[in-house]
């Protein structure tokens, strides 16, 4: 399994995206996100899977991107 942790800003807060992925037989990826969102070191939004599996890192990404605001703006923190 390979993983990647990346992080974007987004209204001053870092959100973190915890990217997993898997390889079946046939050496097909399967990406999974796992979002976090931190104010530098603080976490103020614990740890969120997504709900659906991706077939390319970049759609995992971006995905991440999307969840991680909406979480933000959900909250209403900023």
């Amino acid at each position: 399994m390979t993983q990647h942790d990346i992080y974007d800003e987004y209204k001053g807060l870092r959100l973190w995206n915890y990217l997993t992925c898997e390889k079946d037989a046939e050496e097909r990826e399967t990406w999974r996100i796992r979002v976090e969102v931190k104010r530098i070191d603080e976490v103020v939004i614990p740890a969120v899977d997504g709900d659906r599996t991706y077939v390319d890192r970049g759609l995992a990404q971006m995905a991440g991107r999307v969840l991680g605001a909406r979480l933000v703006d959900e909250s209403g923190i900023s």
